[in-house]
């Protein structure tokens, strides 16, 4: 093989490897941003979100409690409840309470803790 055929070839590789790293660090990066829960992404206003999530969770409805024991507007479990700083039963809190509290859960988990209402809420958002 002739020193300008050796030249070529390493010339060749080299573009394939200045094409491939962009597309490989795209796709690489692009797999991460959409293994990222959904408070990752950008966060909606957090009264608006919250407000669009209470007639999904609990009809608007301070003192409802569900059948695995969620209670209040935001249907909080007792010990998320309590993992936001509320005491006793989310159910039994003013609804002034209960907001104050959704807020913090909010700012901590964004809209993760209510993803499972979100055929509800996601288009009012």
């Amino acid at each position: 093989m002739t020193s300008g055929a050796r030249k070529n070839r390493r010339s060749i590789r080299r573009g394939r490897a200045l094409l491939v790293a962009p597309v490989l660090a795209a796709t690489i990066g692009g797999g991460i941003a959409m293994s990222q829960p959904a408070s990752a992404a950008a966060r909606p206003d957090a009264h608006r979100f919250l407000s669009a999530v209470v007639p999904c969770e609990s009809g608007g409805n301070p003192g409802v409690v569900n059948e695995i024991g969620a209670g209040g507007l935001f249907q909080f479990l007792p010990s998320t409840w309590r993992g936001v700083g509320g005491q006793g039963l989310p159910q039994h809190a003013s609804a002034a309470e209960q907001w104050k509290r959704a807020h913090i859960l909010y700012a901590q988990q964004g809209t993760s803790p209510w993803y499972a209402s979100k055929s509800c809420w996601g288009h009012k958002i």
